[in-house]
């Protein structure tokens, strides 16, 4: 089954925010980024999230188990709904996307096994950030 990780970094709380994904297929690992501009870092965990599986969706994934060290959207995945109405709108869409496969799971993992999407993150906020200067 494919795997997908992510992660987000912001530089403040609200700041310069990115997210990155490792889209691993087979025996291929296939990386994503994007800058995602100012917010904060929870929304930046979100951002990431559904970016992910949009790429996924384009690669044309059915099957997905999705990693993520962010314990708000493992619970909120979870538990099938958000405490905070700022983010439900990050959950809807997850739940309109989740349609497009055939099985999709969702599992929190700590940071440390989330290390290559984190580098990645990291590597490109510090791209931003320097672009910016």
């Amino acid at each position: 089954m494919p795997q997908i990780y992510f992660d987000a970094a912001s530089k403040g709380n609200p700041g310069e925010s990115v997210c990155a994904s490792v889209i691993i297929i087979d025996n291929d690992r296939i990386q994503f980024t994007k800058d995602l501009g100012i917010m904060d870092n929870h929304r930046a965990e979100w951002e990431g999230f559904i970016y992910s599986i949009e790429r996924a969706i384009e690669l044309e994934v059915k099957n997905a188990l999705i990693y993520t060290d962010s314990k708000l959207i493992g619970d909120s995945i979870d538990k099938g709904f958000v405490k905070n109405e700022m983010f439900k709108p990050y959950f809807l869409k997850f739940k309109q996307l989740e349609s497009n496969f055939d099985l999709i799971f969702v599992k929190w993992i700590p940071r440390a096994q989330n290390r290559e999407a984190n580098q990645l993150a990291q590597t490109k906020l510090r791209k931003v950030l320097k672009s910016k200067k």
